[in-house]
């Protein structure tokens, strides 16, 4: 590989071949010899919101992926170390061996504070190595920095309706358009893929760059992974590409009533892409590509990029209150109110239920995320970030901004946030959404035999069915609530 132009694709949440900038422009500019690598963060590990659930779906993930890079030619590694020493490691290696070093070093952009500063860090460790760095948007169609506000107030929208306005009208301006018209050719290579007929694009790998024994780092962390599911509790989907591409035509029979459904935990109404798109299996730009939205579900992925550019212009968002004042509330956090939340049997059976099918499927749906969030923060007057964290916990599509944003919405906290003098009312929200219970039902098991009135009726006598009595008055709670809020 002496003098030899290569190029090292930097792996990260964009965990897919088709429609990855930054991993084709590596791919041409170093002629077909571009090799990936993924880096595991010892910090990633022991977060305080990290989810067994969705490490052993990115393990799954990254697997696909893997097979994907050799079906076609090419490789991915997959290492045990902070990205900046394994880069450091690797290039250190290589340069001992007389190995020629990568010209080219690609990745995909994020905009979370964590992935921000690890990408300056190995941004620097590429200028003191003397090697090209290239980045490109990917997991959103439109970046941050890409709104200007025309009102003089601030540098970034804080308010989703003026936010989605812009982004509504860049989404038909040509530039815009070419973002999405670049993924022509996403159901060609998912067919090619299902046929196992994919071409080998690739012209190199690991095993052929290095032909040495003592690498630093050995090709079976996957398996050791993989092996090693012990805190797995749940089904994990399946993971990749294809199946991101089979749930994009599930929800294809169904996107025509999301409008009306989507709100009906019973229905199976939501499109269920999330636990894919927070691994770059599929992206926003697949997704508006495909479906050509121009319909509700578009607002859903406005959502999404507008609580990144929330996170992104104040990282500090993380761990405070968007709204600086009410980092001030005096929540009572009752930590055994909170265990009653989390196991589901609090009384309240749409919150309940909801629970329970976070807690058994490693996925809620999201009015039932809502209910549940307002029932945490309003009603047992429990800190919103008590209630963010298990989220990030047990959530198989648990991502840090989204959730974030969606849970200081729902605790008034936040940008843009439900206000505080409006607080769901778990009976008002079970009977309009779960009218005949059904998704009750499923989850609560205990109230299968139980008349519907029982469900939606906070004085209905649960003791036949062995349910417990709602553990706080709604009313009283809310009043509270309203005078934590106004104090």
């Amino acid at each position: 590989m002496n003098n030899k132009v290569w190029g090292i694709h930097w792996f990260r949440r964009d965990l897919r071949i088709p429609g990855n900038n930054s991993l084709r422009w590596n791919w041409k500019k170093s002629n077909r010899k571009v090799i990936g690598i993924f880096c595991f963060d010892s910090r990633f590990l022991s977060r305080s919101d990290f989810s067994h659930h969705r490490f052993a779906f990115f393990i799954d993930t990254l697997i696909e992926l893997k097979s994907e890079m050799q079906k076609q030619g090419g490789d991915l590694l997959v290492v045990d170390d902070l990205p900046h020493l394994a880069f450091d490691k690797i290039f250190t290696f290589l340069r001992e061996k007389k190995i020629s070093l990568p010209k080219f070093v690609s990745w995909g952009r994020d905009y979370e504070p964590f992935a921000i500063l690890r990408d300056q860090k190995v941004k620097s460790l590429m200028e003191n190595w003397g090697i090209e760095v290239h980045t490109e948007r990917d997991h959103l169609l439109i970046e941050p920095w890409e709104f200007k506000r025309s009102d003089g107030k601030g540098s970034f929208y804080q308010v989703y309706t003026p936010y989605s306005k812009q982004w509504f009208a860049k989404l038909n301006t040509p530039e815009i358009r070419a973002r999405i018209e670049s993924h022509s050719t996403f159901e060609h290579y998912v067919i090619r893929l299902e046929n196992n007929n994919l071409e080998k694009i690739f012209e190199l790998n690991w095993d052929t760059l290095l032909k040495q024994q003592d690498f630093p780092y050995q090709d079976s962390l996957l398996k050791f992974y993989e092996e090693n599911k012990k805190h797995v509790r749940i089904k994990i989907p399946t993971a990749g590409t294809k199946e991101a591409f089979k749930q994009l035509n599930k929800f294809k029979a169904k996107i025509e009533n999301y409008n009306v459904e989507r709100d009906f935990p019973s229905c199976d109404g939501t499109s269920k892409l999330s636990i894919f798109q927070k691994n770059g299996s599929i992206v926003s730009s697949q997704i508006i590509y495909f479906f050509n939205l121009q319909n509700q579900f578009t607002k859903e992925i406005v959502w999404r990029e507008f609580f990144y550019s929330v996170m992104y212009h104040r990282p500090e968002n993380e761990k405070k209150s968007f709204i600086a004042k009410y980092e001030n509330i005096k929540w009572e956090n009752n930590k055994s109110w909170f265990q009653r939340w989390k196991e589901g049997v609090t009384g309240f059976p749409i919150i309940d239920a909801g629970m329970r099918q976070l807690r058994d499927t490693g996925w809620m749906h999201n009015r039932v995320r809502m209910i549940v969030a307002s029932f945490l923060t309003k009603d047992l007057l429990i800190d919103w970030r008590w209630g963010e964290q298990y989220f990030m916990n047990e959530l198989i599509d648990g991502d840090l901004a989204p959730n974030n944003g969606g849970w200081q919405w729902a605790a008034s906290t936040g940008c843009d946030p439900q206000p505080y003098f409006r607080v769901f009312n778990p009976w008002l929200q079970s009977e309009k959404f779960d009218h005949e219970g059904n998704y009750i039902k499923k989850y609560v098991k205990e109230l299968r035999d139980a008349p519907i009135a029982a469900l939606h009726d906070p004085d209905f006598d649960r003791s036949p069915w062995k349910y417990p009595k709602p553990m706080v008055e709604h009313k009283i709670q809310k009043n509270k609530a309203i005078m934590l809020f106004k104090n």
